[in-house]
C-alpha cells in the first residue's frame, strides 16, 4: 500500500496562492460552480476565443492565475523535472507575487532524510570568537540548499530573531525593546500565532520586521520525521494565509527544535525558502524553568560574535528582561544590527 501512494504521489505540484483552496472541497465546488458560470457568460457574449482575447489584453498570466489545466501543466511539470533534482518552476503573478510550482521527484526522495540536529562545540571558536562548528555546516550545505547558520563573520553585525510558536504577554514588550532602539528584528511563527495574536504580527509587519515561517504544527520529532508531501502540508498552508491575509509573503523558515535533513533543506529551497538556523541559543524556552537573569545576559555577552544569529524565544521571561541590556552592551562593543531580507544596519 505504501509503495502504491507513493507512485501515486510522484508528481505532486504545490501552488502556494491556491493552496489552500485545493485542500477545501466546499470552496473548490465554489469555484468549480463559478467557471461553470462564467463559461455560460462567456459563450453567451461571443464565445471562448473572445474570453482568451480579453484576459491576453489584459495582461494576465494563465499559469499565474492558477487555473491552466492539469493536461498543459503535465508537460511542463516533465520538462522541469529532467531540468533540476527538485525541479521548482517560478512564475510571477500581475501583483508581482512569485509562485513555486514544486515536483517531488524521485531524485528527491534519494536525497539522505537522516535526521540532524543543530549544534556545535561552543568551545572550539576562531580568534573572533566565531564557533568553528556552525562555520562546517555551512560549508556543507550553505551554498547547496540556501540555508543559514553564520552571517557575514567580517562583519560587526548580528542578527536578532525569535521563535514565536505562542505568546505569553511578552512579544510586545520584546517589539517596545526593539523600537525603542531603532533595530528591527526576525520573528518566526507559528500557525498558533497567527490565529491567536493577528494585532501582533500586524505590528510586526507595519513596524518593518521580518517575518518568517515556523510551521503549522511544529512536529517534537523535527520536520524530517514527515514525508515529503506531509512538510508542505505543514508549511505553505500558513504561508498562504499570511500572504492572503496581510499582503506579507514569508521568504525565510525555521525548522522546529533545529532538526533538519539533506533532504528536506531540498525541499524547502525548492519552496524557495531561505532557512535560518543560528549561532546562538540556550534554554528559554521552558517557562516554568525560566534561566538566571544575570546568567542569561552574561552567556549572551559571553558569546557575541561578528555575523552571529542569536535565537531566542519570544515566551522566555529572561529575555525579554534582559533583551535591552544586551543590545545596549553589543552596540558597546560596536555591533549593529540586521534583519532577514534587509539591507539596513541598526
Amino acid at each position: 500500500m505504501e509503495e502504491e501512494e507513493r507512485k501515486e504521489n510522484k508528481r505532486v505540484p504545490i501552488r502556494r496562492d491556491m493552496r489552500r483552496w485545493y485542500s477545501n472541497r466546499s470552496r473548490l465546488k465554489m469555484i468549480l460552480a463559478a467557471f461553470s458560470a462564467a463559461a455560460v457568460v462567456v459563450a453567451l457574449v461571443g464565445g471562448v476565443s473572445a474570453f482568451s482575447s480579453r484576459r491576453n489584453a489584459a495582461g494576465q498570466d494563465p499559469t499565474a492565475s492558477g487555473i491552466a489545466s492539469a493536461s498543459s501543466g503535465e508537460e511542463t511539470r516533465g520538462e522541469t523535472s529532467a531540468q533540476s533534482q527538485t525541479a521548482a518552476a517560478v512564475t510571477t503573478q500581475s501583483g508581482g507575487r512569485q509562485i513555486h510550482r514544486v515536483e517531488i521527484t524521485d531524485s528527491l526522495r534519494a536525497l539522505d532524510n537522516t535526521s540532524i540536529g543543530t549544534g556545535a562545540n561552543l568551545n572550539d571558536r576562531d580568534e573572533n570568537n566565531v564557533p568553528n562548528g556552525y562555520k562546517y555546516y555551512m560549508s556543507k550545505y550553505g551554498t547547496n540548499y540556501d540555508a543559514v547558520w553564520l552571517a557575514d563573520t567580517s562583519e560587526k553585525t548580528i542578527y536578532v530573531t525569535f521563535d514565536c510558536g505562542y505568546d505569553v504577554g511578552n512579544t510586545e514588550k520584546i517589539l517596545d525593546t526593539l523600537d525603542a532602539r531603532g533595530i528591527r528584528g526576525t520573528f518566526f511563527i507559528t500557525q498558533a500565532f497567527f490565529d491567536s495574536k493577528p494585532d501582533i504580527l500586524q505590528r510586526m509587519i507595519s513596524e518593518g520586521h521580518t517575518v518568517g515561517n515556523h510551521t503549522i504544527s511544529h512536529p517534537s520529532a523535527g520536520e524530517p520525521s514527515y514525508s515529503l508531501e506531509e512538510q508542505v502540508e505543514d508549511v505553505m498552508p500558513l504561508e498562504d494565509e499570511v500572504y492572503d491575509t496581510y499582503g506579507y509573503e514569508m521568504r525565510y523558515f525555521r525548522y522546529p527544535e533545529g532538526q533538519f535533513s539533506e533532504q528536506s533543506l531540498a525541499l524547502m529551497n525548492s519552496m524557495g525558502f531561505e532557512c535560518v538556523f543560528w549561532s546562538f541559543a540556550y534554554h528559554d524556552w521552558d517557562t516554568s524553568a525560566q534561566p538566571d537573569q544575570t546568567e542569561a545576559l552574561q552567556e549572551m555577552q559571553d558569546q557575541l560574535h561578528p555575523g552571529a544569529i542569536y535565537l531566542l524565544h519570544a515566551v522566555s521571561d529572561t529575555n525579554t528582561a534582559v533583551l535591552g541590556d544586551f543590545l545596549d552592551y553589543a552596540r558597546s562593543q560596536g555591533y549593529s544590527f540586521a534583519a532577514f531580507g534587509n539591507d539596513a544596519r541598526y
